[in-house]
């Protein structure tokens, strides 16, 4: 339904950039250096993954020059140097459980820490800056995969209603949230929770998504009291 939906929306608003340009490639087939991460490495971003972000930006214009945002699960911060680039001087927090390089960006704080802590995560977040809500949340965010793909697609959702509790407590009113999930059986699971908390919510698969991926992007549109 999400693939039709996107057919149907190029024909009403095409896409303006290269990303309709996509190389057809068989499912199975996994290509590393595909079109995507080489124009990552020239552009000197950290992961192809940044296109997934700026093709959803430039569908959906989640993000504004005078936003606040924390990303959560950033590594290794493609998605975090999109965002700088469009909110230049803002607050940016960058959560992730591991230590990755760090950027010399002064907006920029970062925490390592998990979703599921929250009491720590809160801690740091209100103890460390001045703004205790956002603007907007974006997350990446993918479990650590076992190979069995209901378990991998459940600790996916899991993680992902984390993310929704924690915006309950600082995310704005009206403001909006970007999540990554892998769609399967419990994917309606996290609806409920977004539908719960957010006036409306679009899912959506980016062009760079791989052809054999299950990921995809949840929009979830102004929160809710």
């Amino acid at each position: 339904m999400a693939k039709k939906n996107r057919v149907q929306n190029r024909k009403t608003e095409p896409v303006k950039t290269w990303f309709h340009r996509k190389k057809k490639v068989q499912r199975w087939i996994y290509v590393v250096n595909d079109e995507y991460a080489v124009k990552a490495k020239k552009a000197w971003y950290r992961a192809r993954s940044v296109y997934k972000l700026l093709e959803i930006q430039e569908r959906f214009d989640l993000i504004k020059p005078d936003y606040s945002v924390i990303d959560i699960w950033c590594a290794p911060g493609s998605f975090l140097q999109a965002i700088r680039n469009i909110v230049r001087e803002k607050t940016i927090i960058w959560v992730d459980l591991k230590e990755c390089a760090a950027f010399s960006y002064p907006n920029v704080t970062t925490f390592v820490c998990s979703i599921f802590d929250y009491d720590k995560l809160s801690g740091l977040v209100t103890d460390k800056i001045w703004e205790d809500q956002f603007d907007l949340i974006t997350s990446d965010i993918a479990p650590n995969t076992t190979g069995r793909f209901d378990v991998d697609q459940y600790a996916s959702v899991e993680l992902n209603i984390e993310i929704c509790k924690f915006s309950d407590r600082f995310l704005k009113k009206w403001w909006n949230m970007l999540l990554k999930v892998f769609k399967w059986e419990d994917f309606n699971d996290l609806v409920q929770q977004v539908k719960n908390r957010f006036n409306d919510m679009k899912t959506y698969k980016p062009l760079a998504c791989r052809d054999s991926s299950h990921e995809e992007y949840i929009i979830c549109l102004g929160k809710k009291d």
